[in-house]
């Protein structure tokens, strides 16, 4: 078990990225691996900043993230610590991208074919991965904080998109990482793209949503 630092969306402010890490490493007393679950900005930055990430990302390889739907992929795919959909390190499992591509993001979910070939990956797998790490959640999973946030039990700028009744419209992506789980049924599931500090369980898995900009560091099984 390595003791890895989390990070939620950071929606392209390099800089506070640095100092949760910063702050998670100085609380550890040691350097720490950490892993961003998505929308980091990849796409958002000037030629500069995209150099000043890129040249971090190289010198600490130690960091990790994945991708989500305010990335663009080319250029999260020529960064160095960039976490290909369906990585299995260890006993840890990653997925990106979801539903809700910005301007010029182009395509910001799996592929269908590349969906395809994670699951059968998966079933045919004689160990199953204990946790998964993933930019959005199943589907079940999103409707319960869609509806969670309809209660006015908390703040997100993301969740309801405007659906006062707490309703949502299920993604390729949500519907995939519903199968993932079923087949999967890890015993710990993180997550960002809902800017939500949120927790549930499910049977005897944990779901955990990052807020907006939130760290914490956790043991996960990977080197």
């Amino acid at each position: 078990m390595t003791p890895t630092i989390l990070l939620g969306d950071i929606h392209a402010d390099f800089a506070a990225a640095k100092r949760l890490i910063a702050r998670e490493e100085a609380r550890a007393g040691r350097r720490l691996p950490s892993v961003q679950v998505g929308d980091y900005g990849f796409g958002h930055w000037s030629p500069r900043e995209r150099h000043e990430v890129g040249t971090y990302y190289a010198l600490n390889r130690r960091h990790r993230f994945l991708r989500g739907n305010h990335d663009r992929l080319e250029d999260a795919q020529g960064c160095a610590g960039f976490l290909p959909d369906g990585t299995v390190v260890g006993s840890v499992l990653f997925l990106g991208g979801a539903a809700g591509a910005s301007l010029g993001m182009g395509e910001t979910e799996i592929p269908p074919h590349e969906m395809g070939q994670i699951l059968l990956d998966l079933k045919q797998a004689p160990s199953k991965p204990s946790v998964v790490i993933s930019h959005d959640a199943p589907q079940f999973i999103a409707q319960r904080i869609a509806m969670d946030v309809a209660k006015g039990s908390t703040g997100s700028s993301l969740a309801l998109a405007g659906n006062a009744a707490g309703k949502i419209s299920t993604s390729r992506t949500q519907t995939f990482l519903a199968e993932v789980f079923a087949i999967v049924r890890p015993r710990l599931w993180i997550f960002g793209h809902w800017h939500h500090a949120w927790a549930y369980d499910e049977g005897d898995t944990h779901f955990r949503a990052m807020g907006f900009q939130e760290a914490f560091t956790v043991a996960l099984p990977w080197n």
